[in-house]
């Protein structure tokens, strides 16, 4: 009896079969080799970003901060004021081109230490009269008001602790009975220091 398939067809098949799932696995490893180009690129980039913005955030308080004493209100200097608006502007450009979560997390946690620096400034200060601002650019003050206060959108970290948690894993009331009768007597938290 004959075979059905004759051994001249089979070497054949098998060689192109071969050849196909080669192609193929060389298409998978060009394709995952571009990925990992385009997400190195994306990352290099990035990081020149993440430091620039950073740089930035430095640079506007430094120019901001020029001439200023120990527990004194910022100097009411015109381009002090400008220059240091500028560059939270430009440090904003370079936080809204970051590709990669991880840079952008890090960057909003520095951004919001620099926020509170900025806020110990010039937003604690509620009692700087009109006259103060004679001079300065209005947009450039705005802008750095804006930058010094708690963003409406921000979220609050210590929000999403679980405080209950958190007392069960530490001994934060160990010999501090100050503070456990301070939280006793909070109408929010004193269930947290009923043992």
């Amino acid at each position: 009896m004959e075979s059905l398939v004759s051994e001249e067809y089979i070497v054949p098949a098998v060689s192109a079969l071969i050849s196909i799932i080669s192609a193929i696995i060389a298409l998978v490893g060009l394709f995952f080799t571009y990925r990992k180009n385009q997400f190195d690129k994306r990352l290099a980039l990035d990081k020149e970003l993440f430091e620039a913005a950073v740089r930035k955030l430095e640079s506007a308080f430094e120019m901001l901060t020029r001439g200023m004493g120990k527990n004194a209100l910022v100097v009411s200097e015109r381009l002090n004021w400008i220059m240091c608006a500028r560059e939270i502007e430009k440090f904003k450009v370079f936080k809204s081109k970051l590709g990669t979560e991880h840079y952008q997390l890090v960057l909003g946690s520095i951004e919001e230490y620099w926020s509170h620096k900025f806020y110990d400034a010039v937003g604690k200060n509620n009692l700087i009269q009109e006259g103060y601002y004679k001079g300065l650019h209005t947009g450039s003050v705005l802008v750095i008001y804006a930058f010094a206060s708690w963003k409406s959108d921000q979220k609050c970290p210590i929000d999403t602790v679980n405080y209950e948690q958190l007392i069960e894993s530490s001994s934060v009331f160990q010999g501090r009975h100050g503070l456990k009768a301070y939280v006793q007597n909070d109408r929010h938290y004193s269930h947290l220091a009923q043992s």
